[in-house]
């Protein structure tokens, strides 16, 4: 198993760093490393700072850590691309992976200029991704399509390592799928609870000629006591208005992944209080480990697992046995790393790997 953190944030309207970023972006590299981790995801929009020139920091501070940058096509073109991962390889010795985003927010797209609609971005995806692949193997290019036009181009210099770079795509869409049939190495969702992924997800996914690896993005919080891992979490995520304001947004957003998360979420909360109104004093049902309350917030982008490290390892193995190898966490903080660990564990004996 593939495990990945993410970056910290620049700025955050919640919390007040007491360290600069680049200090911050360090040590967070240099912990990931330490807890044993394959890398981490650098994302891609418009109020981060640069995910390459993150991408050669992480690189500096780190001897293994292997960065997956978010690439939106409509950002830089693939042969840019490709040139950045060969001057990291020059530079570090290592390879760099890409994670291939279409963009989950219009406002941010159509600011930009990016006026295609959703199945047309996967359209460029596609095109993308065949290009980028090709130079990295370090094929001549010569290609006319809608969206890139080359003539007999080649990645100049390339080194080998190059080879080892994967394409993941991110998306859960009919669309993204075809394009993840394509082009993808790994294939990435914010996973639904397992039964409902295997079903609208995965099966669909293999049945359209997936033959490639499986990843999913989600947040951990694990504790030897589950009551103390659920404490942490709704202090980390409490529920406000906003969030919730930004949760029924998201209902009717282009990206399908957020849309169809914004809806589990809201029907989660919806059944909580229902249960809760139902409750016999003095009885306390137990949680789901699978939990929305991160993403209701509007501080977290995915699913979290919560509970003892037995509880998480063991919802988490059946997406394991499943065939996901791949794990990004949705954020974390350095105090929790050995519990994270320790839920994977947990995760990878029950999944019998």
């Amino acid at each position: 198993m593939h495990v990945y953190s993410v970056t910290p944030e620049s700025a955050s309207q919640q919390r007040e760093f007491e360290q600069d970023y680049l200090s911050r972006l360090r040590e967070a590299g240099a912990a990931c490393e330490r807890a044993g981790w394959s890398g981490v995801l650098v994302p891609h929009n418009l109020h981060e700072v640069d995910p390459w020139l993150i991408a050669g920091q992480l690189g500096a501070a780190t001897d293994t850590l292997v960065p997956l940058v978010a690439v939106q096509p409509s950002s830089l073109p693939p042969h840019t691309a490709a040139a950045m991962a060969a001057a990291y390889a020059t530079l570090y010795g290592r390879p760099l992976h890409f994670n291939l985003v279409a963009g989950a927010r219009d406002d941010e797209l159509r600011r930009t200029g990016d006026r295609l609609g959703h199945d047309e971005r996967y359209e460029r995806m596609r095109e993308y991704g065949l290009v980028l692949r090709a130079l990295l193997r370090g094929e001549e290019v010569d290609t006319e399509g809608r969206f890139y036009t080359y003539r007999g181009f080649r990645l100049e210099p390339r080194p080998e390592v190059l080879s080892q770079c994967k394409l993941f795509v991110a998306g859960s869409s009919p669309a993204s799928i075809g394009v993840a049939r394509d082009v993808a190495d790994v294939v990435v969702t914010h996973p639904a609870r397992y039964p409902e992924w295997e079903e609208s997800f995965l099966k669909p996914l293999l049945a359209g000629g997936y033959t490639g690896e499986l990843g999913i993005r989600i947040g951990i919080v694990a504790g030897s006591a589950g009551e103390d891992a659920w404490a942490t979490a709704r202090e980390r995520f409490p529920e406000t208005w906003q969030g919730r304001q930004e949760t029924l947004l998201k209902t009717v957003s282009q990206s399908s992944w957020s849309r169809q998360l914004a809806v589990d979420a809201l029907a989660e909360a919806a059944e909580a209080a229902e249960a809760a109104e139902e409750k016999e004093p003095g009885t306390d049902a137990e949680p789901d480990v699978y939990w929305l309350g991160a993403f209701r917030s509007g501080q977290a982008s995915a699913p979290f697992l919560v509970g003892s490290h037995e509880d998480v390892g063991s919802r988490l193995a059946e997406y394991l046995r499943a065939g996901v190898g791949h794990v990004l966490l949705n954020g974390s903080y350095e105090d929790d790393h050995e519990d994270i660990n320790r839920a994977l564990l947990a995760a990878r004996r029950a999944a019998g790997s």
